[in-house]
């Protein structure tokens, strides 16, 4: 019975606390129960501030508990330096116990940390950017300290929509894969539809429809363009020559081909190229004399 009620009191924080010297195992204990404490408080004040303010914005709420679990993270490192200082006579058995991991471990812990700079670097990426590493494609949605997360996106370019499946590099992928970036930024990419019609179509009046069609469907406000070139020429050389819309023209096998080429949103290139095919199949209805392949 006096073995248990030491057992328990050995437990008890408060008696932890009041200890002047206290061993390794007791250290060990307070700073459990510390982290416990910071979780704990953690979690009540993301559920205060979700009552007091709350907000249907993913983006506001998702950088609001970024921000309260970063802030935690700093201060439990504040307030355990002193509990792991003055503990510095354990620091020989500590290290003989973690050493073995701490070799194994720490090339790609240094690696993940070096990636996590570069992510943040001029020449990286942010949460909303989309990007494609390693042969996969999708929206970052978390960069964390050792991993960063992507809502991956289908491999099929026709249609380029999200598989709801979420995705977990380690960092250093940034430092050791090849890496491509949509920034946020500038959220709009170049994109073709493609339509062939016969030699014997009246190609003349296709040609001033479809100009006519992605003039009207496909145009994107040139003051966007211009605000975003200047915040990216802040990092990048960036040059997009003519950013209006334009119908090519080619003679090939079998008939005449359109191309038709237009800036659109990153997010939006189905939903343009729905929008745009369903005006082109109406327009053409009306003219017997164009036929599309």
């Amino acid at each position: 019975m006096g073995l248990e009620i030491d057992f328990l009191k050995s437990l008890n924080p408060l008696i932890l606390l009041k200890m002047k010297e206290r061993s390794l195992s007791e250290e060990l204990i307070l700073i459990a129960y510390f982290i416990l404490f910071l979780i704990v408080s953690y979690k009540m004040i993301i559920l205060v501030l979700d009552f007091i303010r709350p907000t249907v914005d993913v983006t506001l709420r998702y950088n609001r508990r970024k921000m309260t679990r970063m802030s935690f993270i700093i201060l439990g490192l504040i307030i355990l330096l002193p509990v792991v200082f003055s503990g510095l006579s354990y620091l020989p058995t500590v290290m003989g116990l973690a050493g073995a991991g701490i070799v194994i471990s720490l090339k790609d812990i240094t690696l993940n940390f070096v990636g996590w700079f570069f992510i943040h670097g001029s020449n990286g990426f942010e949460v909303g950017d989309r990007i494609e590493i390693d042969g996969l494609k999708g929206d970052v949605i978390n960069i964390g300290v050792n991993r960063f997360t992507l809502m991956e996106i289908s491999s099929d370019p026709k249609s380029e929509q999200s598989t709801n499946r979420l995705v977990h590099f380690p960092n250093h992928f940034v430092i050791l894969r090849q890496l491509i970036v949509v920034k946020d930024k500038m959220n709009y990419v170049w994109d073709e539809l493609r339509i062939k019609i016969p030699y014997d179509s009246d190609f003349e009046k296709a040609e001033e429809l479809l100009n006519g069609i992605i003039r009207n469907n496909a145009i994107i406000d040139q003051r966007e363009i211009d605000y975003t070139l200047q915040e990216l020429s802040k990092n990048y050389l960036v040059r997009l020559g003519k950013t209006s819309p334009i119908v090519y023209l080619a003679l090939e096998e079998g008939g005449i081909l359109f191309s038709l080429r237009y800036l659109t949103h990153v997010r939006e290139r189905r939903d343009m190229k729905t929008k745009i095919s369903h005006q082109i199949l109406k327009e053409f209805k009306h003219f017997p004399g164009i036929r599309i392949l």
